[in-house]
């Protein structure tokens, strides 16, 4: 089962859902292959977010950590 569905739009886009399911039974073999190609991109977008995520947490924690050593430095002389 998958965890998104593709809806057509009338006017031709076709929308993602990610919060519907959507069961093997219910695809024709075409839509099989488009659903796993889609499965593949979402899941690739899902590592992509979870890497900035941890990368902006990242620098937000080195901001912390240096702020206060830069400001012990300057009020001891050292810069």
């Amino acid at each position: 089962m998958f965890d998104f569905r593709i809806i057509d739009t009338p006017d031709g886009n076709q929308v993602i859902r990610r919060d519907l399911k959507t069961p093997y039974s219910a695809l024709t073999p075409l839509q099989m292959v488009e659903y796993v190609e889609m499965d593949v991109q979402l899941t690739i977008m899902d590592i992509q977010k979870g890497k900035a995520l941890r990368a902006r947490a990242e620098l937000e924690r080195q901001r912390k950590f240096m702020n206060p050593l830069y400001r012990l430095a300057c009020l001891c002389g050292l810069v």
